[in-house]
């Protein structure tokens, strides 16, 4: 049996103050985040603000103060894993400034509630990465998306190595990985190798139907081309790909999904699929790094997308920020506004992470089909 398709409900009446603003917070507040109504782009989507996990993850010290990533894991005593790419640990100064705070390259967040504790290794005061790859030790991990199978979190984990050049972007991925781990402690008892190739990011979104977890890749060519395999919870290990007819045991490296028109469809390197009222969808951000996330609708978990629509332009984007890597999280729903939708944002200045943390937290909003 499978969580992720399990619902947490949010209640109306949960309601916090947004995050004041300040001359080092380069963000807009989460009351500027809301995008004018969609109904002069489409009648069918409309976005809101989602305060509740904006305050959530306003913490100030003692565990995980900020990252990238934030895909979600509905567990079955009704938690919420959070997981995180590069992230930092520590204390946040009352002026929402981090001292020299340590940064580790992937790091878990266990929702219960309102409460968040931090999934690390290491020690407080020298903390490292929660999950470490086998095998060679330069390389590390980014968590992609996962799922529960019976009693075991099952977890793609992209791997990556630095390259020692090109600034912000001096890394590239050498393969993917799965990690198992068990439940309710979420200890890490397995790791095998899924894929190693530098040319796919396999694992980056999973779709769960039936008796198949459908997982996407993406790789770069002039743009992220899509790619798609599934595998049975019946056996995690046995995976098939889609080879553009059927599926098959063979890895065919450009079966990309399609748009309706036959043409090839594009996503950033984090998005989602997912199925609402009979219709499948697939919400990505625009690549490389742009503001504008889309809305496409398809016949099936592969495809082909269609009906494109801007649901939201992040106003956070600009000359001194960067925001990418949209996803929505189907479990977390309103019930009134939708879906839950997280995207990351960074400064372009490194030295901006320090002068305020919420410069490299993920935002929330709402996303409702009216």
């Amino acid at each position: 049996m499978t969580y992720r398709n399990s619902l947490l409900t949010i209640p109306v009446l949960i309601v916090l103050a947004g995050c004041s603003k300040d001359e080092n917070y380069i963000h807009t507040s989460e009351e500027d985040n809301v995008s004018k109504s969609t109904a002069d782009q489409s009648p069918l989507v409309v976005t809101s603000p989602a305060p509740f996990f904006t305050n959530l993850f306003d913490v100030s010290g003692g565990g995980w103060t900020g990252g990238d990533g934030a895909y979600s894991i509905p567990l079955p005593d009704g938690r919420i894993l959070w997981t995180f790419g590069d992230s930092f640990l520590g204390t946040v100064n009352p002026d929402y400034s981090r001292p020299g705070t340590p940064m580790i390259n992937n790091s878990f967040v266990i929702q219960d509630g309102d409460q968040l504790t931090t999934l690390h290794g290491g020690t407080p005061a020298n903390p490292s990465a929660y999950v470490i790859p086998f095998g060679d030790p330069s390389h590390y991990y980014w968590p992609g998306d996962g799922t529960v199978i019976g009693n075991k979190l099952y977890m793609f984990m992209l791997r990556i190595r630095s390259t020692g050049t090109g600034g912000p972007f001096g890394f590239e991925h050498i393969g993917t990985d799965m990690a198992v781990f068990s439940l309710p402690d979420i200890q890490l008892i397995n790791q095998y190798e899924i894929a190693r190739t530098k040319q796919v990011l396999m694992g980056v979104s999973i779709y769960e139907e039936g008796e198949y977890i459908y997982t996407y890749g993406t790789r770069s060519t002039f743009g992220k081309n899509c790619l798609a395999a599934r595998l049975s919870i019946y056996n995690p290990s046995a995976i098939e790909y889609w080879n553009g007819t059927n599926w098959g045991s063979e890895f065919v490296i450009d079966a990309y999904l399609k748009r309706g028109n036959g043409e090839n469809l594009f996503v950033s390197n984090m998005f989602s699929v997912f199925k609402r009222e009979n219709n499948y969808h697939l919400l990505t951000q625009e690549d490389f790094l742009g503001s504008r996330i889309y809305l496409y609708t398809g016949p099936s978990p592969i495809g082909p997308w269609s009906n494109k629509i801007e649901v939201y332009d992040t106003p956070e984007s600009g000359s001194v920020m960067w925001t990418y890597n949209a996803s929505c999280h189907p479990h977390i729903t309103h019930p009134t506004k939708g879906m839950l939708v997280t995207y990351s944002t960074n400064a372009q200045n490194f030295f901006d992470l320090f002068n305020d943390v919420r410069n490299y937290r993920p935002r929330f909003f709402w996303l409702n089909e009216a």
